[in-house]
């Protein structure tokens, strides 16, 4: 009978363990369909980018290609990406290399290293309402990124992407100073699928303030056209 009330004790103690540890790999990986990356994997988007100086505003459309080209595994187990940028003016024209960016991904978040600075682009798991400083790793000051919107469904270039959450990284709704925001929409099993960033720098002197009278910035979409593995 102790033999027995020793063996019970054992098992019951073992299966707490064991749904305490499958909880827990749940709980982390949950959020990661959100960036499936994989060597290989690729997406093509459509970029309409306006830029303004003091001059006349100059739009430029073209299409963008992300691929990754290679992983390897740093000293602590987190997966890193090594992903070529190349452009196109139309979807005829070859793909001209344009720069090399990274992405480090594990169970608490993705972070991108664009032209060597890194942002945290996701937190794990994925909730709605969900906050973190996007620029942790950079010297740029804190930027609280925020999930707004969870499984939601979303359309672009007549594809409907069913499972999305929508990343706000600012919204500032400053018309007078400085307008700032961005956000970035994630489908699962996809990746990114848009981004829209809007960044306005208005005239501020005495004959201008208040006008919305752009003197520098840019507004620049990013929506998904393609996707695949080569």
């Amino acid at each position: 009978m102790k033999h027995f009330l020793r063996f019970l004790i054992l098992v019951t103690v073992a299966s707490q363990v064991s749904c305490d540890s499958s909880d827990d790999t749940k709980a982390s990986d949950y959020g990661k369909k959100y960036f499936p990356a994989s060597v290989g994997a690729y997406q093509v988007y459509d970029i309409t980018e306006t830029t303004y100086t003091l001059s006349q505003p100059t739009t430029l459309n073209y299409q963008l290609k992300v691929a990754i080209i290679d992983k390897f595994l740093s000293a602590e187990g987190d997966s890193t990406f090594v992903i070529h940028r190349s452009r196109r003016n139309t979807d005829i024209d070859p793909w001209n290399y344009i720069d090399t960016w990274s992405v480090r991904s594990n169970s608490r978040e993705v972070v991108m290293n664009e032209e060597n600075i890194a942002y945290v682009e996701l937190k794990f798991p994925v909730a709605k309402g969900s906050t973190w400083n996007g620029n942790l790793y950079n010297t740029m000051g804190e930027d609280e990124y925020e999930i707004t919107d969870v499984k939601s469904t979303q359309t672009y270039n007549n594809k409907t992407f069913n499972d999305c959450i929508i990343v706000n990284q600012n919204d500032n709704q400053d018309y007078i100073v400085y307008l700032d925001q961005r956000k970035e929409v994630y489908a699962a099993a996809v990746g990114l699928v848009y981004k829209e960033t809007t960044q306005l720098h208005y005239c501020t002197q005495d004959n201008c303030l208040g006008k919305q009278q752009v003197e520098s910035g840019v507004i620049y979409k990013q929506t998904i056209n393609m996707y695949g593995v080569e």
